[in-house]
């Protein structure tokens, strides 16, 4: 058991091959160089007296996952909220499907780009230009629903999908360096619970708007116009965004960030990084791991009553907020290794999502035989056909924050956070542009949707298993500053006089 625990031989943190990176001639197998910032613990009492409090509030670590998490409220949760409307909100959900289909084409086409595009611009800036895109998505499914002009939802899904990629990618690096090796699981919960807390919001703007039975179509004009100022507000948050580099965690520790590269350098990476061990082992869950929201989207639109679908996208997130913290608090659990957290978590997410998707393909398989037409929620079988879509808004989110997790207890610095982030968020937005891809051509019925992302779990499991097998017991980060610090005080102590 004490070797099942161990830091495997072929990891950073168990031994010093790097096995999971690429050969040859990949530049992350040199000797790397002395980072610009380390995480070295600061001073504190030092950094209390010589900083203003409101500075050291604004560089803490929780305050940035804050504001991060206030964007994330902001934008991609009022996305989701009007994805929980069922195809938009919109009377069928086909254009909604083509143009969602083309923003994550565009979003995966950004995020393909985006570890060089983010870490030339930097996190701020990458971040304000997702959020100066954030409206355009609702005023596009305004114009749709008020005046019918479908080629502005289409439209608004391309450069939305440039936007959010930039977004995107700064928030993935972001999230997966803030948080201190003992909160990462709780920092990943917040970040997952805001998502949710805005879908909670929004789901409450649909219900008080679309609440009357027997209505029919679509979700009124004025749902959007909320959504459209709500997102609006992620602009000014964007611009409190601190360098990461300036960033102190609660345990005291700095964020490592490395020498910036060129241009042509960074690029370079995108193989690398793409062909690493870490982005191939995880591919299929990265596509597998959003794949479920164009089926369900689906679902939920064509079997559902308007106030029905409005009243899904206020109650699905709660039980998201429980289960989110719920895996947080596993995966930091102190007496165990990381490796096991790893393990632990793993067979949580697979085993909860393998339940939803028998209970979703036992209901589609009850409709295909006998239509329930549009059910609405006072009917004896709305919670049986609802409670499916409600559990996998859990289920779902639980494995995108177990992989940010997972793929940061690799990290061996704030760049390569970016990096992976982009990678994994390119991957997953293939799987979100198949999904709606699909579900636009799939005009009768879910289930080819439900059981192909029920194929790709079964895809996604073994790879993801031989990954976890191989977490190290320690962030590699933080096993380099250790050592860069052992070696800064050798240095010290060898210039430091005797008897001084």
């Amino acid at each position: 058991m004490s070797n099942f625990d161990a830091a495997p031989p072929n990891t950073h943190a168990g031994g010093r091959d790097d096995a999971l990176r690429t050969k040859g001639n990949d530049p992350l197998n040199t000797p790397q160089t002395a980072p610009q910032y380390a995480d070295e613990r600061v001073d504190m009492d030092a950094y209390a007296q010589n900083v203003p409090l409101w500075k050291r509030v604004y560089q803490h670590s929780l305050t940035q996952m804050m504001l991060l998490s206030i964007q994330a409220f902001c934008g991609p949760a009022m996305a989701d909220a009007i994805a929980g409307l069922g195809g938009g909100g919109l009377a069928t959900p086909q254009t909604s499907n083509v143009a969602t289909a083309i923003n994550y084409t565009m979003l995966a086409t950004v995020c393909m780009l985006g570890g060089p595009i983010v870490n030339k611009l930097g996190t701020k800036w990458a971040l304000v230009i997702g959020a100066m895109s954030f409206p355009i998505r609702g005023s596009s499914y305004y114009c749709n629903s008020k005046f019918g002009t479908q080629w502005y939802l289409i439209f608004g899904g391309f450069v939305t999908g440039i936007g959010s990629g930039c977004w995107y990618v700064a928030e993935s690096g972001s999230i997966m360096s803030l948080a201190p090796a003992g909160a990462r699981g709780k920092y990943l919960a917040l970040w997952i619970v805001a998502r949710n807390l805005g879908q909670l919001v929004g789901g409450a703007i649909n219900l008080s708007k679309n609440h009357v039975k027997g209505v029919s179509g679509g979700v009124t004009p004025e749902t959007y116009i909320a959504f459209l100022i709500i997102e609006s507000l992620a602009l000014p948050f964007a611009f409190l965004i601190s360098p990461l580099e300036h960033v102190v965690r609660s345990d005291g520790t700095r964020i490592m960030v490395s020498e910036p590269l060129s241009t042509k350098q960074e690029f370079k990476r995108i193989k690398i990084t793409m062909t690493s061990k870490l982005i191939l082992l995880s591919a299929f869950w990265a596509i597998w791991s959003f794949f479920y929201s164009g089926t369900w989207s689906t679902y939920l639109g064509t079997y559902f009553t308007v106030r029905a679908r409005a009243l899904s996208s206020l109650v699905s997130p709660f039980f998201c907020i429980v289960g989110c913290f719920g895996l947080g608090f596993i995966l930091d659990i102190k007496s165990l290794s990381q490796r096991r957290r790893a393990q632990l978590g793993l067979f949580t997410v697979v085993i909860l999502n393998l339940g939803v998707y028998i209970w979703s393909i036992v209901m589609q398989v009850r409709f295909n035989s006998s239509s329930p037409g549009k059910i609405d929620w006072d009917e004896s079988l709305y919670p049986s056909a609802f409670l499916p879509y409600f559990f996998v808004q859990t289920t779902g989110p639980l494995s995108q924050s177990y992989m940010y997790w997972l793929l940061s207890s690799f990290a061996t610095d704030a760049q390569s956070n970016v990096r992976n982030g982009a990678a994994f968020r390119c991957l997953e937005a293939v799987g979100q542009a198949i999904s709606y891809g699909m579900n636009t051509q799939i005009k009768t019925s879910p289930l080819i949707g439900f059981c192909v992302t029920f194929g790709l779990m079964g895809l996604a499991v073994l790879p993801m298993l031989k990954l976890v097998n191989q977490t190290p017991d320690r962030i590699p980060a933080d096993v380099l500053a250790e050592e860069q610090d052992r070696v800064q005080k050798k240095v010290v102590e060898g210039v430091t006089p005797k008897g001084v």
